[in-house]
């Protein structure tokens, strides 16, 4: 009988060791909603515009349906209405005296300003991305339901380390709670729990709204570089390999995406596959013609090497009411040009920074210049052969 027994016993222990017990439920794991799971594929898109608000300093502060609408939809000299952008980047990186952005001489942002945040783009549907919704279903009343909803991606604030950034010496414990309990963000752990948390508010809201002409399709790394040890200024500051990776497996399992805008060369603009991010749009730096070493050739031979997409870049500079403007429309033009020239345009999506409020600026102006400009930029979003894909 002993003999008997002890041999059960080995089998059953063989087992053990040969036939894994069944995994358990990663902890954490999301729980998708009924829209996200819907999704065959992480979302795309080709044509994001930047729309900057949150901080008391912007003027004008909200986002209203009237601000949206010449980026909405867009009359052509002939008098035919068109749909425009597919996607809108709502984005911030500072809450009044706080940053929510790595890199800001600024007291680093807390729970109560990402809430703030929140708040200001989708806490009054009249405003905010609300105000997205109703400036879309006025123009689906005059072309009829588009045939895609049009894809919002939120701004993730940075979880700063330390309390005043770039002192050390600072508490790493000023945030706030998740679920009862203090966060210490010199633990990647705790800086992931509150992207999760932001990340977590943020879907419930669009599935609560349950909007019929706009849809959540991923969220935005505020940070324009992404340093790791070898890689970038003060990484010891930042360590974004302890929580960027995490954040995208989260964003990948709901079906949502994860995108970025590097200034040029950043920090991390080589390693963004890596990293588990989906769009990376680098920035060209020539509108301004700031830097005598940014220049075209060096910038497509960079982000095709790298697999890149690209962001165009225009602000107020390029009004006619400005002196010099016509300098500024050169630029623009260079930019959508040369996205022409080096393949980019048709292979590539495509961001679109407007500064504070230049788009709405030039589809409102009755300049023949600005006129001109904003024609030629509405053609070359409509047109673009990515779309038709």
């Amino acid at each position: 009988m002993k003999k008997n027994l002890s041999l059960l016993l080995a089998v059953l222990m063989l087992l053990a060791v040969v036939v894994p017990a069944a995994a358990a439920p990663r902890s954490g794991t999301p729980k998708p909603y009924r829209w996200e799971r819907t999704r065959k594929e992480i979302p795309s898109y080709t044509d994001m515009v930047l729309c900057y608000g949150g901080s008391s300093h912007r003027k004008p502060f909200a986002w209203t349906a009237e601000r949206f609408a010449p980026m909405v939809s867009y009359m052509d000299p002939e008098g035919k209405e068109h749909w425009l952008f597919d996607s809108f980047l709502c984005i911030e990186f500072q809450m009044g005296s706080y940053s929510i952005n790595l890199g800001q001489h600024l007291d680093s942002g807390k729970r109560e300003q990402w809430e703030e945040l929140l708040d200001y783009w989708l806490g009054d549907p009249a405003t905010g991305v609300g105000a997205l919704e109703t400036a879309v279903a006025t123009v689906a009343e005059r072309l009829g339901t588009p045939s895609e909803k049009r894809k919002v991606v939120m701004v993730m604030p940075d979880p700063i380390i330390y309390e005043y950034y770039s002192d050390m010496n600072s508490p790493t414990i000023y945030w706030g709670e998740v679920n009862g309990r203090e966060m210490d963000f010199s633990k990647a752990a705790d800086r992931i729990t509150a992207y999760k948390w932001y990340i977590d508010e943020v879907r419930r809201h669009f599935d609560e709204a349950d909007y019929k002409y706009i849809e959540l399709a991923g969220f935005y790394i505020v940070s324009e570089d992404l340093a790791t040890p070898g890689d970038g200024w003060n990484p010891e500051l930042k360590r974004w390999e302890e929580v960027i990776p995490s954040v995208a497996e989260y964003l990948h399992a709901l079906n949502e995406s994860l995108a970025w805008i590097p200034y040029n060369r950043a920090a991390g603009y080589t390693r963004w596959e890596e990293m588990g991010i989906d769009y990376a749009y680098m920035q060209p730096n020539i509108f301004w013609g700031r830097h005598a070493d940014y220049t075209w050739s060096r910038f497509f031979a960079d982000i095709k090497a790298n697999n890149l997409a690209m962001e165009l870049e225009f602000d107020d500079e390029l009004l006619a009411r400005n002196a010099g403007s016509e300098a500024y429309r050169a630029r623009l033009r260079a930019y959508m040009q040369g996205a022409r020239d080096n393949g980019i345009y048709g292979t590539k999506p495509l961001a679109y920074y407007q500064g504070q409020d230049t788009f709405y600026n030039l589809a409102t102006s009755s300049a023949a210049g600005d006129r001109a400009i904003f024609d030629e930029l509405c053609q070359f979003v409509l047109n673009n052969p990515l779309r038709k894909q």
